[in-house]
């Protein structure tokens, strides 16, 4: 049972092809719903990971990449269907790939991650409220789809900025505490 929220992670990742398909077959409906639910077993391992005490060093690693991964797979694909707003998306993918490379330099550092803080969250949450709604409602007015991004755009880089003091902290405590 204690692995159930790794294996959700893990259909994650494997959900992701199948979105791609939907989007580039035109298919937004079923991207859609691929993508709500990414969005629900997202939620659904994180809650389960901490009401049981589930959590795992696999899990703090495998939760993130899979929303990453997810996150960039979603805005390379709405990059494609809507090209005029290609750096909305360009922000999103940026922003992840840093925060991902940066993990990564950590975790490969030997620090354990604690896992997300509210504000990285709340930026996934309203990221993926935000594309379901511009993928399963792909005739929306141009100016809602613009502030949706904004909105999105605007928390993933609030989430940025506040995660840099986290990352400067496990910095500090890998270098007191290199890797042998």
């Amino acid at each position: 049972m204690k692995h159930i929220p790794n294996i959700l992670s893990g259909l994650r990742i494997v959900m992701i092809p199948f979105f791609i398909w939907q989007m580039l077959v035109g298919n937004t409906l079923a991207a859609g719903l691929i993508l709500v639910a990414s969005g629900l077993t997202d939620t659904l391992d994180g809650n389960l990971a901490r009401h049981f005490g589930w959590v795992s060093d696999l899990g703090k690693v495998l939760d993130p990449v899979a929303d990453k991964l997810t996150q960039t797979a979603v805005s390379v694909c709405l990059m494609i269907r809507i090209p005029e707003l290609w750096f909305f998306f360009a922000i999103l993918i940026i922003k992840d790939l840093i925060m991902l490379v940066l993990g990564g330099y950590l975790t490969k550092g030997g620090v354990k991650l604690e896992g997300a803080r509210w504000f990285g969250k709340v930026s996934t949450v309203v990221f993926y409220t935000v594309m379901i709604l511009i993928v399963l409602f792909p005739n929306i007015p141009q100016a809602v789809t613009i502030a949706l991004l904004v909105l999105a755009v605007g928390c993933a880089i609030a989430a940025g900025l506040l995660y840099l003091p986290e990352y400067k902290r496990y910095k500090a405590k890998r270098d007191q505490n290199p890797k042998k």
